[in-house]
């Protein structure tokens, strides 16, 4: 039961971050940053976006839809599970050392929401992988 739900809340939480990458262009206010670079690197920053954006809906999706077999966590979803574990650990130390505050400044209410977040993204995913791990150990 704790794996299923740690995957749905995983599937949900990976959905809401794919939804909030889609405000990045008024959020950050990307019409006026893109008009300092070039084009093409423009177009690299845009395409990588796009990408992240489609696998993130994807993720969600597949999350959702096959939640039962990621929550078992045997063969390829214990592989989906680790890595999307090991993703999600990257990007909340990531978060934590290069979104850093400045000295003298407040850490801004959002960077905490998202490094929650990661952390739950985390853990969401690794508590399935953990359970197979000491279910056959044991």
């Amino acid at each position: 039961m704790v794996p299923l739900t740690s995957i749905y809340i995983g599937g949900m939480l990976t959905l809401l971050m794919a939804l909030f990458h889609t405000r990045f262009y008024t959020m950050f206010d990307w019409k006026t940053e893109f008009e300092k670079m070039t084009i093409k690197n423009v177009r690299i920053m845009f395409t990588v976006h796009r990408a992240l954006l489609l696998l993130f809906f994807v993720i969600g999706a597949i999350t959702i839809l096959y939640a039962k077999e990621l929550s078992q966590s045997a063969g390829l979803a214990f592989g989906m599970n680790s890595l999307l574990s090991a993703f999600w650990l990257w990007r909340f130390i990531w978060q934590c050392t290069y979104f850093k505050r400045n000295e003298g400044q407040k850490l801004p209410p959002i960077a905490i929401v998202l490094t929650i977040v990661f952390a739950l993204l985390f853990l969401s995913y690794l508590i399935p992988a953990g359970y197979r791990l000491l279910s056959t150990a044991f």
